[in-house]
């Protein structure tokens, strides 16, 4: 029994090894000296306000959204995303047969359901430029849109 879970145990950190190695290695992207964003955060270590402007890819077809962020100046400032719902027709649904007064059963047609609400998330993101902006308007953090 402790041979075979050790043996599991080994290989499952021989797949998790390998995953890690596969897996694409999270890069801080450097937009502007002092100025770097990786995934949905950025770093600013200078003394200006940076405008970030990237591009978000959300999941379910729900395509691409541009979103600025406002990198406040010494800190780390979240990109914050809000991808949008996407509307699914409904599924076909089958009736069960409906028993007639005078006997038999009539079979009626299947229909389509109501179509269904999905929720999408953020898949990627590409952050494409950043410029000094120390008068940002009124949302000094990241906003979508």
């Amino acid at each position: 029994m402790r041979q075979r879970l050790t043996s599991g145990l080994g290989v499952a950190s021989a797949v998790m090894a390998v995953a890690g190695v596969l897996a694409p290695q999270a890069v801080a992207q450097e937009l502007a000296p002092g100025l770097s964003c990786e995934q949905f955060s950025c770093r600013n270590d200078t003394d200006d306000t940076y405008r970030v402007a990237s591009v978000v890819t959300c999941s379910g077809g729900a395509g691409q959204i541009p979103v600025v962020t406002y990198a406040l100046p010494r800190t780390t400032t979240p990109v914050l995303v809000g991808c949008p719902h996407v509307t699914v027709p409904g599924k076909l649904e089958h009736h069960p047969p409906v028993l007639k007064p005078g006997g038999g059963y009539d079979n009626p047609p299947p229909t389509m359901g109501p179509p269904e609400v999905e929720f999408t998330y953020p898949v990627l993101i590409e952050h494409r430029s950043a410029e000094v902006d120390n008068n940002p308007r009124s949302q000094p953090t990241g906003s979508a849109g």
